[in-house]
């Protein structure tokens, strides 16, 4: 059991003892002067203050572990302040800080009943914000395990999605590696080769619950493959500083599906390329040209709004997808690499 001690509990001290002393009307209902004033607060202080906060302390710790109910812990904090503070703290500070001639035992009990009261009222006062700041951590808590929850199951479907591969996109490149086998059997093969690599890299692991930023690039690059000239290069795709791509949480449905319409289009060249930050990463996928107005059609006919909802599905309202199109068109990815 380990008490919680804060740098800030010696000025609680102060305060709960000049409060105590103002509740009881000592330094109002006397003509005091200030040193006498000051001598009463440090009797409170050291009377109610320091007792007060470090009784807290030990029955949030007895609370949190279990040991003793909020019920029995909190008022015993109250009572066990006063008594202590009346019956032991006070006579072992009569040889440094002085007693009063008038003070008796009688002044010992009417300073121990309104103190009980002031005290009681503190302590109900302060179990009722600390259990209510409890209970909003374990909402927070909770909400955030669902939200994790949902991101999870909203990855596994998007996984379970992207290993359904479009039969129209297969028939067509079937068909093209049909066509080349009669007359290019050695390019068809290596088409071939890239279709296989393709799939292969839509299939996720048994166990996976989010693709990875080395899985998507996997299937790009294999993509680029499949549509390029000789079947060979990605001619239409620069992967700048990408060949060996860190296994970072992203999106599945979002990478291959925002660059498979920019190439197809066929004349444009692309490049993309990845930037890391604290904590977070981005990818730009940035037009090279040649023709500025066809690249900028091509760009349209990207789903973006669709691609950043699922974004931000799986990694949450830090993850965008932007086009910026002033010049040549330019697509942002940014994600939190952590999650």
């Amino acid at each position: 059991m380990a008490l919680n001690f804060r740098a800030s509990d010696a000025g609680w001290m102060v305060l709960v003892g000049a409060c105590t002393l103002v509740a009881n009307g000592t330094p109002l209902g006397n003509d005091f002067s200030s040193t006498d004033i000051l001598n009463a607060l440090a009797y409170n202080v050291l009377q109610f203050g320091v007792p007060a906060v470090l009784l807290l302390r030990l029955a949030d710790a007895l609370v949190d572990a279990g040991r003793l109910p909020a019920w029995i812990a909190y008022p015993g904090v109250a009572a066990a302040t006063v008594v202590s503070g009346i019956w032991v703290i006070a006579p072992a500070l009569y040889p440094l800080l002085g007693k009063a001639d008038w003070w008796t035992w009688e002044n010992d009990f009417a300073l121990a009943s309104t103190t009980l009261i002031w005290h009681g009222l503190g302590v109900a006062v302060y179990v009722q914000m600390r259990f209510s700041r409890l209970a909003q951590a374990r909402l927070a808590t909770l909400q955030d395990a669902a939200t994790q929850r949902e991101r999870q199951l909203a990855a596994t479907q998007l996984l379970a999605l992207q290993a359904r591969v479009d039969p129209a996109m297969l028939s067509e490149r079937l068909a093209a590696i049909d066509a080349e086998l009669l007359c290019e059997p050695w390019r068809a093969q290596q088409r071939l080769a890239a279709l296989i690599e393709l799939l292969r890299a839509l299939q996720p692991h048994v166990e996976a619950q989010v693709s990875t930023l080395a899985r998507e690039i996997a299937a790009l690059r294999a993509y680029a493959r499949l549509v390029s000239t000789d079947a060979q290069h990605t001619e239409r795709l620069h992967l700048a500083s990408l060949a060996e791509p860190p296994d970072w949480p992203l999106a599945p449905m979002v990478l291959l599906p925002l660059a498979r319409p920019l190439l197809d289009e066929g004349t444009t060249l692309w490049s993309l390329s990845l930037h890391a930050g604290a904590g977070s990463a981005e990818l730009r996928l940035q037009a090279l040209g040649p023709d500025a107005e066809r690249t900028r059609r091509a760009a349209g006919s990207v789903p973006v709004a669709e691609l950043a909802r699922r974004l931000r599905t799986v990694h949450g309202d830090a993850a965008s997808l932007t086009l910026f199109t002033e010049d040549m068109p330019l697509f942002r990815l940014t994600w939190p690499a952590s999650t």
